[in-house]
């Protein structure tokens, strides 16, 4: 349930800064970099992070259950 609320809840903040702060979005930081880019560039490390941290309480779960298995 978290994995989905932290995830869903990210992408909603930046659909509604593409959506409405498209200025913001653009702006360059960096080189050729700009502020939307490095925002999906963090929204994916969160994506895998959590994704790591639930398979590791999902695999945590099936062993303290006695299973073993892929």
């Amino acid at each position: 349930m978290t994995f989905a609320v932290v995830n869903g809840s990210a992408f909603g903040v930046h659909l509604l800064l593409a959506c409405a702060a498209d200025a913001l979005m653009a702006r360059r930081v960096w080189g050729e970099a700009t502020v939307g880019m490095l925002a999906l560039l963090l929204q994916g490390s969160l994506l895998v992070w959590t994704a790591v941290r639930y398979d590791r309480h999902a695999d945590e779960r099936r062993a303290s259950q006695g299973q073993v298995g892929c």
